[in-house]
Parts: structure tokens; C-alpha cells; sequence
């Protein structure tokens, strides 16, 4: 039973790993290369606003609109690597770097590309987080005391 159960689970894990949208699928037809970049920039944007937990970095945000600037580059073998953010506060900046080091997928560079830029250059994007956080008040005026002291 034991067994089963693992296998079970095992084959649960690696069918989901199958059916999720590959973007080397949906940018890989683009011939030209302005085309391309925005492809690949737009579907890591969808997995940023998918996957950046507001929740968990709220405490650390300012109230009213956040940003966060990432910069990073996509290597020859196609991973996102290099990985720099500008934000108010550290905990931003650590949780965008977390999210796209968690980006699933490599995406490869065009085949048109010839053997010495390959070796030279890396595609280098900029990504923009925005996001609102709504001030939350306290109203402390009808409590005798918070720490709960009399």
C-alpha cells in the first residue's frame, strides 16, 4: 500500500511538470528578434504576477504604490541568471530575486544568433514590480490598553 501511494504521488508530480505552457514553445516561432524579447519578457511578467507573494512582504512595504526593479540577464544555455533589484526596503527586493530565481524554464536564444555573440553577449532585460499596498489604521483610541495590563 505504501508503495502504491508513492507511486502514486510520483506520477501525480510528473504529469503536472508536463502540462504547464512551456514559453520556449510560444516564442520560439518568432523570426524577428525584437518580437522574440518581448515574447520571452511577457511570459516571465505573467509568472511574476502569478507567483510574487504581496502577502508575505507586506509588513516590510510602504503604504500606497511599491516598486521594485529587477535587471537580469538570460544566458546562453537560456537561465536566468545575474539577478539585480533596486526597491525601499530588502525584503522586496529578496522576494523578486526569490521569484524569478523560481522561474521554471529556460529559454533558449534564437538559432539565428552566430557563434562569437554567443560567446560575447547576454540578453539583458529590465523588469518594473509595481504594486499597491492599502493603509491599514489602527483605531486605538476605544481600547483601554493593548498589552492587556489593567
Amino acid at each position: 500500500m505504501r508503495s502504491f501511494l508513492v507511486l502514486l504521488i510520483g506520477l501525480m508530480i510528473f504529469s503536472a511538470s508536463f502540462s504547464q505552457n512551456n514559453p520556449i514553445l510560444k516564442c520560439k516561432d518568432s523570426t524577428n528578434e525584437r518580437i522574440r524579447q518581448n515574447c520571452i519578457i511577457t511570459v516571465i511578467q505573467e509568472f511574476v504576477d502569478a507567483n510574487y507573494n504581496i502577502a508575505a512582504i507586506t509588513p516590510y512595504a510602504k503604504p500606497g504604490t511599491n516598486r521594485v526593479y529587477v535587471r537580469f540577464k538570460i544566458d546562453q544555455i537560456g537561465r536566468i541568471v545575474d539577478i539585480q533589484a533596486k526597491s525601499s526596503s530588502m525584503e522586496l527586493e529578496l522576494e523578486a530575486i526569490k521569484t524569478l530565481q523560481a522561474f521554471p524554464y529556460t529559454i533558449p536564444k534564437s538559432e539565428k544568433t552566430s557563434l562569437e555573440e554567443k560567446e560575447i553577449f547576454e540578453d539583458v532585460y529590465t523588469l518594473p514590480i509595481v504594486f499597491e499596498i492599502q493603509t491599514t489604521e489602527i483605531n486605538l483610541s476605544s481600547q483601554k490598553r493593548i498589552t492587556g495590563n489593567d
